[in-house]
């Protein structure tokens, strides 16, 4: 992938308002909003050691396509948990958008490669210095989408909490 993507072409994107409930899986021993394992290891969105990014699925099924298409593999998902969360963010980079893409000079196979993340972890440097909240994209594992969150990019309102369970 050469593709580079300059700051001022974000300028040409219009943030996107964005409210949802979605999912999230992650080992059990971490809290649902942990970001350990993301600034650890990185993700398609956010490179190691740089800043950490909470990654949600639109569904429980496309989280957990997710893990295994990661892992190359089937896992033991008695390992792990699922959560439900409500999210309500103010300025998100919709990578679902073909008017987007189209600003930004991406085709949109470039964003779910499987293993070369220059491309989207580029991206994602430079949507949180522009002020982004998050990145929503297309998944990798399926034709569904997730959501990239930036948490330590929230504004004073948007939110995301744990949707409770009834008991």
């Amino acid at each position: 992938m050469a593709k580079q993507i300059r700051s001022e072409y974000l300028r040409k994107v219009k943030p996107k308002a964005f409210q949802e409930t979605v999912y999230r899986v992650l080992v059990r021993r971490f809290s649902p909003l942990s970001l350990e394992g993301s600034i650890t290891f990185g993700g398609r969105y956010n490179p190691p050691y740089q800043f950490p990014a909470l990654y949600c699925g639109f569904t429980p099924e496309i989280c957990w396509s997710e893990i295994e298409k990661k892992i190359e593999g089937p896992i033991d998902r008695s390992r792990f948990k699922m959560t439900a969360i409500r999210v309500r963010l103010q300025k998100v980079l919709d990578l679902t958008d073909s008017k987007v893409l189209s600003a930004l000079g991406i085709k949109p196979e470039l964003l779910i490669h499987p293993t070369d993340h220059v491309l989207t972890r580029q991206i994602a440097i430079l949507a949180r210095e522009a002020g982004f909240e998050a990145i929503l994209a297309p998944s990798s594992a399926g034709p569904e989408h997730i959501l990239a969150i930036f948490s330590d990019r929230l504004s004073s309102k948007s939110k995301v909490e744990i949707v409770k369970r009834k008991k």
